[in-house]
């Protein structure tokens, strides 16, 4: 059986080596709440007290900020866009002992029943456009975690956002979401669109660690392209997904 020529933890340990640092200076939560959008990772940071943790990966411009606590810490990691970068820098953070991340993003909506403003959870991958998630090969679909989306849905609501969890595309064609291909997905039930939740659900298998996203609706691809971050409903829904993903990750175990 063919095996990979180098870890995670052993890639970890020597770009921590070259800044003189070691795995005993690596701060990374047992929790962890990922992004792709820096102002929110500061928002999320500053909110739950984290401070800068040593980043991971050789470049500065991807970097963790962590609050030690008694339930194993609380990191907040911002994150390349897209599947390969996201999935590297999460083997990284299971490597340093993450054991549950949470996504905060954002997607395209499918379903005109959940408009810009609505903070979807990508359930089952359906549609898989991307080829990171090929390397963690599994037979079953790629899947969130059953225990984080049915506690972070409600959170959702209670912070005064609208949610909903269902079937998801994801891609690493950006430009490419094709009228054609919308139509379908829309008649098979599709939700919505992002470029990472296959592959992080494929590695949270393949690792043994719980993943789910919550995934704020950008812009509506039902209709003629709709893209609405400055609408108010955009900024409330930011507001209760933030705040959802603060009192998941401040709860006891």
């Amino acid at each position: 059986m063919s095996t990979p020529r180098f870890t995670p933890r052993q890639a970890v340990e020597n770009r921590l080596k070259s800044r003189g640092l070691t795995f005993d200076d690596v701060r990374v939560g047992k929790k962890v709440l990922l992004t792709w959008t820096e102002k929110w990772g500061h928002e999320l940071a500053d909110a739950l007290g984290a401070t800068p943790a040593p980043r991971t990966m050789f470049s500065d411009t991807f970097w963790l900020r962590t609050v030690d606590n008694d339930n194993g810490g609380v990191t907040v990691a911002f994150a390349p866009i897209g599947a390969p970068g996201t999935v590297m820098v999460m083997e990284d953070l299971i490597a340093c002992g993450a054991e549950s991340i949470v996504g905060v993003g954002a997607s395209g909506g499918l379903n005109s029943a959940h408009p810009v403003g609505d903070v979807l959870i990508p359930d089952i991958v359906k549609v898989i456009d991307e080829g990171t998630s090929a390397h963690y090969a599994n037979d079953k679909p790629p899947t969130a975690s059953k225990d984080l989306r049915t506690t972070l849905e409600p959170l959702i609501q209670n912070h005064g956002g609208r949610s909903a969890s269902g079937d998801w595309w994801t891609t690493d064609g950006f430009y490419r979401e094709m009228s054609d291909d919308i139509a379908r997905h829309i008649d098979h039930g599709i939700l919505g669109v992002d470029m990472e939740s296959s592959a992080m659900y494929r590695l949270a298998q393949f690792r043994g660690i719980a993943a789910c996203n919550m995934l704020i609706v950008s812009d509506e691809l039902w209709t003629d392209w709709n893209y609405g971050i400055d609408f108010g409903a955009f900024k409330s829904g930011v507001q209760a997904m933030q705040a959802a993903a603060i009192e998941w990750a401040t709860a006891p175990e």
